[in-house]
């Protein structure tokens, strides 16, 4: 599949692999759908350094509130419309 965060992830079948650092760095994604738009929202917040993440529009479908709710958390996030 390639590289994400700076981890490698491998598809194979059913299985994914993911070998990765103990610190994840910043880049741009593609949410392709709301379960990954949400998995990768986790992992840029876990990552260090800005990431911009597009397809967001899948994760504000099913779970509009969760932005605003980690802004209120502390997270730093710049929302742009798709």
């Amino acid at each position: 599949m390639g590289h994400s965060f700076g981890a490698t992830v491998n598809a194979s079948g059913p299985v994914i692999t993911v070998r990765g650092r103990s610190a994840l760095k910043a880049t741009e994604v593609v949410g392709e759908d709301i379960r990954a738009a949400t998995a990768l929202v986790i992992a840029a917040l876990a990552a260090e350094g800005t990431s911009t993440i597009r397809g967001m529009y899948h994760l504000r479908r099913g779970y509009g509130g969760l932005l605003p709710k980690l802004a209120a958390l502390g997270a730093d996030l710049t929302i742009d419309q798709e």
